[in-house]
């Protein structure tokens, strides 16, 4: 369902990145509990309007983390009456059915009840949310899992609203937008994962399983985090957070705790054997229905903006192709070919004992394959920096502005904070409004203020300081 546009007048306020997460006995969840610093920002907000305009909070993707979750349902929980858990769900986690997505958002909101009451607090003052899905929380597609977020916050109304009264209130107010959030000549804010391979949806619209309807189809990047790096928070819960580089958390695992390094390697390659299994080619036929679906979707998109075909097009031209679509790309970023490669020059290096190496002329043959196996070293380090590499999206956000005539184009997705010129004669400005998880011990808490104002609009890139 499209989100209602609304011809009032707002300011607004961007966020993006809280990756909420279970935190009642999870230590991996304590690292994103800041309950108390975002219900302060609210309150201030909720208090402080600027020519009377009340907020439009955008939330720009990644509110929800469904990819981590430690703590297995119980065989009697309400939520999942009626439906069978696979293996695979008891192994790791609930997949992505809705019936088990909804489960995790609550599991995971049940941790959070200051948060929700004050997203409740804010709408019931008059302010509006606006919620974009990013590679986190793609189960927010569903509309059983949205319809259950607004009732979560429905419960936690304030004393001066009743239950039924905030149920309604949330119903007109909380609002999920399928692709972005879009002021004409103004504002465009989308999170920005369809820009990373590792992260795109082949169907970010629509983005179920063609070949089963019930389940979403997932990216590399959920692959990873559900089959390995879920399992390696479990053992060092702080470090994947703190340290963005899986060069360096790989090091950071062997220097404090060496003796669990032993799991990894069978975690890899059942994390391997795992995606492998999910790469789907491109197939017309089979991707048929979901075609269908998204071309209704970027119908109403059209009609609710005013946007041509081709403007669309031309959009989503600017994100990657899924490396899921591609075994080969697949098996590079998991550097099986690497490996594969390496296997082979020391199979070699052996096999040519001294005495044959002599007799053939082939002294330098170890010389050789340490040389090889350099710089396939050296390769596989390069490869692993690309993960966490969003240097492109400054220049996506200039072809985003200058084919919409956007004054901000504003993004998440890296985790960086970002401010850029895209046409200082124009006005025109690029921002990534970052991540509220913490750095080392300390939470960053950064977001946008954009304000209309008598003399103009103003955007302002802030960290909101207790």
């Amino acid at each position: 369902m499209m989100a209602k546009h609304v011809q009032e007048s707002f300011n607004y306020l961007i966020i993006s990145d809280l990756h909420l997460r279970e935190a009642e006995k999870n230590p991996t969840g304590r690292l994103f509990y800041f309950d108390q610093e975002f219900a302060d920002f609210l309150r201030h907000y909720r208090l402080f309007y600027v020519g009377a305009r009340k907020w439009k909070l955008i939330i720009a993707g990644d509110l929800i983390d469904f990819l981590h979750i430690k703590e297995r349902p119980k065989s009697d929980d309400k939520l999942l009456q009626g439906l069978a858990l696979s293996l695979t769900d008891l192994k790791f986690f609930p997949g992505t059915e809705w019936q088990k997505s909804l489960w995790k958002l609550d599991h995971i909101l049940s941790s959070h009840p200051q948060l929700l009451l004050a997203l409740a607090r804010f709408v019931a003052a008059g302010n509006e949310i606006y919620l974009l899905r990013g590679n986190h929380d793609q189960e927010l597609f569903w509309p059983e899992v949205q319809d259950h977020f607004r009732l979560l916050v429905a419960r936690h109304h304030p004393v001066d609203k009743s239950y039924l009264d905030m149920k309604v209130l949330a119903r007109d107010r909380i609002h999920f937008v399928p692709w972005f959030y879009l002021e004409k000549d103004l504002l465009y804010v989308e999170h920005g994962h369809q820009y990373d391979p590792y992260c795109s949806n082949a169907h970010n619209l629509h983005p179920i399983l063609p070949d089963n309807p019930q389940q979403l189809e997932l990216t590399l990047s959920a692959c990873t985090m559900r089959y390995f790096a879920s399992r390696i928070q479990n053992i060092d819960p702080a470090a994947m957070e703190n340290i963005n580089s899986i060069p360096k958390y790989l090091l950071h695992l062997i220097r404090s705790n060496p003796g669990q390094v032993a799991l990894m390697p069978l975690y890899y390659l059942e994390m391997v054997v795992r995606t492998l299994g999910k790469v789907r080619r491109e197939d017309k036929a089979r991707d048929s229905f979901v075609d269908q679906m998204e071309a209704k979707i970027r119908e109403e998109i059209k009609a609710e903006h005013g946007l041509s075909d081709e403007t669309l097009r031309a959009i989503a031209r600017l994100g990657h192709s899924p490396l899921l679509r591609s075994r080969w790309e697949t098996i590079k970023c998991f550097s099986l070919d690497l490996l594969a490669a390496g296997t082979v020059a020391l199979m070699t290096s052996v096999s040519l004992s001294p005495t044959n190496s002599t007799l053939l002329g082939l002294e330098a043959a170890p010389a050789v394959t340490l040389l090889f196996l350099l710089a396939l070293a050296l390769l596989w380090k390069k490869r692993m920096g690309r993960f966490n590499d969003h240097h492109n999206l400054r220049e996506i956000a200039r072809t985003i502005s200058e084919t919409l005539g956007c004054r901000y184009v504003i993004l998440g997705h890296s985790h960086d904070p970002d401010v850029h010129a895209l046409s200082e004669a124009k006005d025109q400005w690029y921002f990534n409004v970052g991540t509220w998880l913490p750095s080392g011990d300390e939470g960053q808490f950064i977001y946008l203020q954009l304000l209309k104002e008598t003399s103009g609009t103003s955007a302002h890139l802030m960290r909101w300081h207790r």
